[in-house]
Parts: structure tokens; sequence; C-alpha cells
């Protein structure tokens, strides 16, 4: 069996860069293209042969809490970077399997989709689903079943899930070897939470393991022609009431079956007009022309739509129950122009972004993401060192997105700016992550003084990830002090990878404390467009 940890690779890459990996590699994990090279794929085979002689156990997962949109958290995770390459490619290996039986497979997941047309991207799934639902409603279809399912990933049996994979893959021996590498991953990894059951919400490889889990609920629902899903977000269009109740009795015993329950306060029976009003986008007509317009390449059918994608950005910030949609939209389609030479008053969007920076939490990503397009505004800076200081800084995931961030700023710092720094990362209480960054963020600013005392942290540090933060962060420490300590380390350390990292860091030619990456231009538009909607 032969698995591809490069493509496993590039999708961690772009899960980072989306702003969906809950513990940032403090690299973006691009610096693995060098520090694994040239023997990455003997590395990691390595590892799998000794999960599939069952000699391996995977590390803990890096996990953190994020907020929600009613301010609520959920729990969020992600394995290490070795055991999560191979989670990965195992996946990848076994969704190609599966799927090209395709009597096998209900046709009525859209997100599914997502692996089983390759080029598809997850814009187009959803798109489809979204069709799906506008042709039933125009057939006449004047009743709708909305819901989603209750703590969706976390409930998900893993014994279960390995039988049902064990079914699709028949006579194939070599994948049901790998099925039970992934099985004994998700075991250990449930362990930290609730015993076998739970996938982890961050790696992207999760989401196919999760939507082939709903297979059966698929095939038990198909007798209704209007039923589709979409991950958890399921809809079923129905001639009458009577139906539309059968169809919700019907599915709640199907995701019983599964011990999967249907979220009460996200279900609802809509009638006729009630289904326009709340399941289709009144802008996306307008996103569409935006959307010609911007693939067009025509310069002055763009500069017509700027102002329109910025009305756009700016009823996302009211009361929009397609707000995260719409932001997603525009503020990324404000980038690809803004880094294609297009100007606009990114003064008025950035001033609604820090005006709803703490009443919208679980935006941070993908508002960090936007003002770290302008690295030489030294307001924004000082906006996000403030938020870090106020009372309201109070979400663990919100507080790591934004420090990542301002390592991507030329600003200067004040002395209560450093010292605020290094308190934070001193304090043992914080989120191992977070306590990263700010090491990171003093070891930039800072000045030798500081960079020492960074160094007398380190043997406090049980976290491989803080460690590895900390070798970074001093990297502009005089040579003799700076050569001094790393040696120290390798004398000490036995884990390879900080030995490793060492290395790395002593090859670079300049400070680095965040690797540079090329933004989406017009040109690369469509290239991009399926990772960033």
């Amino acid at each position: 069996m032969k698995l591809d940890f490069g493509k496993a690779l590039k999708k961690i890459v772009i899960e980072d860069l989306k702003g969906n990996n809950p513990i940032p590699d403090i690299l973006g994990f691009l610096h693995l293209k060098v520090l694994l090279k040239p023997d990455f794929n003997s590395k990691l085979n390595k590892i799998l042969d000794d999960y599939l002689k069952d000699k391996y156990r995977p590390k803990p997962q890096l996990t953190i809490d994020v907020p929600k949109a009613n301010f609520t958290i959920r729990p969020m995770a992600r394995p290490v970077t070795e055991d999560w390459i191979i989670y990965e490619a195992i996946i990848e290996y076994l969704s190609k399997r599966i799927l090209k039986k395709d009597k096998k497979i209900c046709g009525r997941s859209c997100s599914i989709l997502n692996f089983k047309e390759d080029g598809l991207s997850t814009r187009d799934a959803w798109l489809k689903f979204d069709k799906h639902s506008w042709n039933f409603y125009e057939k006449g279809y004047e009743f709708a079943v909305t819901t989603d399912i209750t703590g969706y990933y976390e409930n998900i049996s893993i014994d279960e899930l390995r039988r049902r994979i064990i079914d699709y893959l028949g006579q194939d021996n070599d994948g049901k070897k790998l099925n039970q590498v992934i099985v004994n991953q998700l075991k250990n990894w449930s362990d930290e939470r609730i015993s076998g059951y739970g996938l982890p919400q961050g790696p992207p490889g999760s989401s196919f393991l999760a939507d082939i889990f709903l297979d059966s609920v698929d095939r038990a629902m198909e007798k209704y022609r209007g039923y589709f899903r979409y991950m958890d977000d399921i809809r079923i269009f129905c001639k009458d009431a009577i139906e539309a109740k059968l169809a919700l009795k019907e599915l709640t015993i199907a995701l019983r079956a599964l011990k999967l329950n249907i979220n009460a306060k996200k279900t609802d029976i809509l009638q006729e007009r009630e289904i326009e009003e709340n399941l289709f986008d009144p802008q996306k007509s307008l996103m569409n022309v935006i959307e010609k317009s911007i693939k067009s390449g025509n310069q002055r059918i763009i500069k017509e739509i700027v102002p329109e994608l910025l009305k756009l950005v700016e009823i996302a910030f009211l009361e929009d129950p397609f707000e995260k949609r719409h932001l997603n939209f525009g503020l990324y389609r404000l980038g690809v122009l803004y880094n294609s030479g297009f100007q606009f008053n990114k003064e008025r969007i950035i001033g609604k972004i820090e005006k709803n920076f703490v009443s919208k939490p679980h935006h941070t990503g993908l508002f960090c993401d936007f003002l770290s397009m302008f690295p030489d505004d030294e307001n924004v800076p000082k906006f996000l060192i403030k938020f870090l200081k106020s009372p309201d800084n109070i979400y663990e995931g919100q507080e790591l997105k934004v420090l990542r961030s301002l390592l991507r700023f030329n600003f200067q710092s004040s002395r209560q700016d450093v010292d605020f720094f290094l308190k934070s990362a001193q304090d043992s209480n914080k989120h191992y992550a977070i306590r990263a960054f700010y090491f990171m963020l003093l070891g930039k600013h800072g000045n030798n003084r500081d960079r020492n005392l960074i160094i007398e942290c380190y043997n406090s540090l049980s976290e491989v990830y803080t460690k590895i933060t900390v070798i970074l962060s001093v990297q502009e420490l005089g040579l003799p002090n700076r050569n001094d300590f790393y040696a120290r380390v390798k004398r000490k350390e036995s884990n390879n990878d900080i030995n490793e990292f060492i290395d790395y860091v002593k090859s670079l030619s300049k400070p680095t404390y965040f690797l540079t990456v090329e933004r989406p231009r017009i040109k690369t538009y469509e290239e991009y467009e399926g990772n960033f909607y």
C-alpha cells in the first residue's frame, strides 16, 4: 500500500491558511518541506509501519476551546503533525476505495461529493445542496423539515464506524489494516474525553468519516424524494404537513439507531413563504454577479462591483441571518481585489471589524486574516493589543488567533507592551499554545534581556509545542548565548523533533517569526477559491 503523505501535508497547510486549524503551527507547517526532506516519506512510513505492528501509540491531541456564535464554547482538537499527516493520508486512501464502489454509497449526501468528485470545492458541493433545495421548493413542495445533529462529531461511535468502513471495503485487506490504524488513533484520542466516541474536529479527514457514518441514515430516508444532507445540515422537502411530520419522526429514529439525536432548538417545519425567507439567501444573485465579474478579470467591470461588494460586507455586520456566508464571501473577495491592486475604503471595513470584534468572537480568524493584509497600519496592532489587555479577552481560541496575527504586523512596541508579553508568557495558567505565541512576540519585540528570560522558562515547560516556540523566539539573541542555549537543549533533550528544529532555526538566513505565503489575487483566484469560500 502506498500513501500520499505529500498530499496529506498540503491539505493540512490549506486548513492552516484558512484559519481552520485550532492549534496553529508556529510556522504554518510550511517549514516541514525543508525540515523533513529528503527523508519525508521514509520517516512517515516508519511511523505507519510501527502503527501496523501495534508498536506505536498516537501522541495526545492538541486541544483548545473556541467560541461559537452564541458565546458558548466548543472543544477543538488536532493531532500532532506526524499523526495528523498519517490520519489524513489513510483517510484519503480509504475514501478512494470506498467511493469507487458507487452503488454502496447513497447519493443523498452532498458533502460526500467533496471526496467523491476530484476538483470539486467545498463551495461547489454546498451549492449543489442549496440548488436541490431550491428545485424542490420551485416544484411546489410547500413544507420543509430543517434540522441538524446535536454534538455530531463528539457522539460518533468509533466501534460502529469501524464496522461500517469494513463493510464498505469488502475484500480490501490493505484497507482493513489501515482502517484499524485509524480506529486505534481515534480510540486513544477519545480516551482524552469520552472513551469510544468522537472524532477530532480540526482535521479535514474527519469530515469524510463523519459523512460515511451517516450513510445508513441517508439510505433510510431516501424514500423521501426531498431528503438531502450536507454534513449534519439536513433538509426534507415534503408535499404536506403530515409527510413532513412523518419524515421528521423517521429521521429521529434512524439517528437514534446510531445513538445520535437531532438538535431540537434548530429543528423546524417551515411552510411556504417561510422556506424562502429562512433557507434561501436573498443576496445570492448579487454574489453570483460579483463572482462572475471577478473571474472575468476585466478591470472596468470589477471596479463597478466594488461598491456592491462593500455593501454586502456591511449588510453582514447587521442582523443578517446569512452573516457567516456573507462575511466569508465578502472579506475574502475584498482581499483578492486588494492584493490585485484595487483600492477601496479599507478604513471603513477595518472600523466595522473593530466595532464587532467583541460581539462576534467566532469570526476572529476571519477578521484577523483580513486585518493582517495591512501589516504597516500601526493602528491595527494597537487595537489588537488593547483587546488582549482588556476584560473582553476571555476566549482561548480568540486570544490565540489574535496573537498569531500580531506577528505579521510591523509596529514599534512600547516597554509596557513588551512587559505584558513577558508576564503573559510566564503565566502558567494560560493555555500552552497561547503562552507560545506570547513568547514569540516577546522574542520579536523584546531585547536580549527579555530573550534570556525566555530561556529561563524553558526547563519548566512540558509541551513540545511550547519548547519549539521558545527555540524560535530566541533566534535574535547574541550568537554565543543563543548557540550555547541550543547546545544545552540538544544535550538534554531526547526528542529528535526539537533537535532537528534547532538545526532548522540555525540555518535561517534572516530572523523569521512566520513564513510568508502568497495571498490569492485575481490571476490565482480560481486556484484558491475552493479553499476560501
